[in-house]
């Protein structure tokens, strides 16, 4: 599972995936609420990796470890 970095610029959220040398910008995610983060992140250019839910949106900058939602 890669890691990966969440951070704000500019009123978006970006994540950064250090495996593949990566920044893309968020545009969807399952969970967006001051009480539970996280899910299915979409990204710029169809990326999409799974983030376990968070109990509460963390202070970005934030380091998760992500997956690759499974196709099936």
């Amino acid at each position: 599972m890669p890691i990966v970095i969440f951070r704000e610029r500019d009123a978006q959220l970006y994540c950064y995936i250090a495996k593949q040398d990566l920044e893309a910008r968020v545009i969807g995610i399952e969970f967006d609420s001051q009480d539970c983060w996280g899910g299915e992140v979409a990204l710029e250019g169809e990326k999409r990796y799974y983030v376990n839910p968070q109990t509460e949106k963390p202070q970005f900058p934030v380091s998760l470890l992500a997956s690759r939602p499974s196709l099936a």
